[in-house]
């Protein structure tokens, strides 16, 4: 199936690249010029619709930017330890450390998720060894 659709692809490329008639030509412009002025005043008929893919496209890039926030602090040199990301709930307070851990100033922990290694030494083995 993609194998048709890459073929269809080029195909229209070099479709398109290949020497026409010159009024063929200035149709097509003319009708590119045409259908780009009719996109400019959609929003101007229709500005509820215009409103709401603001807001949905406003709504799909703060998850983006606390999704980006978070891997980068999963994927942080440090751990994830530090101070937490601007763009990751920043409405909500810290939560509180460990009374154990070490206070590092007066920076408020980062949200990440506390994953610890639960395979014994015996899992941690190789099953079999090849030959040697």
């Amino acid at each position: 199936m993609l194998f048709f659709l890459r073929l269809a692809f080029w195909l229209l490329v070099i479709c398109l690249l290949l020497p026409g008639a010159p009024q063929d030509s200035h149709r097509i412009v003319s009708s590119a010029q045409k259908t780009v002025a009719d996109m400019r005043g959609f929003c101007a008929r229709n500005p509820d619709v215009c409103e709401d893919a603001r807001s949905a496209m406003t709504v799909m890039l703060a998850k983006l930017k606390n999704g980006a926030d978070l891997l980068q602090t999963w994927l942080s040199p440090n751990g994830g330890k530090g101070s937490r990301p601007s763009g990751l709930y920043p409405n909500t307070p810290a939560p509180a450390e460990p009374p154990s851990a070490p206070k590092a100033g007066n920076q408020p922990m980062q949200i990440v998720p506390r994953w610890g290694d639960s395979l014994n030494q015996s899992d941690k083995m190789p099953p079999w060894h090849g030959p040697g």
